[in-house]
């Protein structure tokens, strides 16, 4: 008898955003993702606490800088009574102290609203696994190749941000793990990064990703 494979886990995202057009387009990307589901959509920090109440999502997409003024509010008191739930801020704000001024009340990561919304879902699954995100350009603009990447290294770069290992690329490109690996370090060095993670989250930014 064949064994069915186990449905993925659904991770639970709450989306809050003062612009319902902006909340309904994450929300629609996200729900196109098997994993992803829309725990609620709240157009503030009051709605939000009150939709969460006991039950909070495990990512929380955060308009930090709305007009009722309750975003960051709402990302410290969600750090300090749901310290499970990753907060993400997705903001038109982007430079250094509006980085910073989130971070520190609790934002794990710091996205563009224009982020590409097929991107969501695999940033949102690096960062719910413990990555920390944060803008790797000037103003936060989106850091390109100190180099151009070759047609290979965007290959194994589009695998590695799939969550792939080094064998795993070996197989399906169909060269040896030592070639892969060379690949890889000629990768970070290109986009400036140390880890995996920061090479994935840059191929997203980057659009390097499928």
């Amino acid at each position: 008898m064949t064994q069915l494979a186990a449905p993925p886990s659904i991770v639970e995202v709450g989306i809050v955003d003062e612009y319902p057009a902006q909340a309904a387009g994450v929300a629609q990307a996200l729900e196109r993702a098997d994993d992803m589901g829309v725990a609620f959509i709240a157009g503030s920090g009051a709605q939000a606490r009150a939709l969460m109440d006991g039950h909070a999502p495990d990512v929380l997409l955060v308009e930090p800088w709305m007009r009722a003024g309750d975003g960051l509010a709402l990302m410290e008191w969600v750090a300090e009574e749901y310290p499970d739930t990753a907060v993400i801020a997705l903001s038109r704000l982007w430079d250094a102290s509006h980085v910073d001024e989130a971070a520190n009340v609790g934002a794990r990561a710091h996205l563009q609203k224009d982020t590409r919304p097929e991107d969501l879902p695999t940033i949102i699954r690096h960062v719910r696994a413990g990555a920390v995100m944060r803008p790797g350009g000037v103003n936060g603009q989106a850091r390109g190749p100190r180099a151009p990447l070759t047609a290979r290294e965007r290959d194994v770069l589009r695998l590695l941000a799939a969550g792939l290992k080094n064998a795993q690329i070996a197989q399906e490109l169909y060269v040896t793990e030592q070639t892969v690996k060379f690949h890889v370090r000629n990768i970070f060095r290109k986009l400036g990064v140390e880890t995996r993670t920061q090479a994935a989250y840059q191929a997203a930014r980057l659009g390097i990703t499928g």
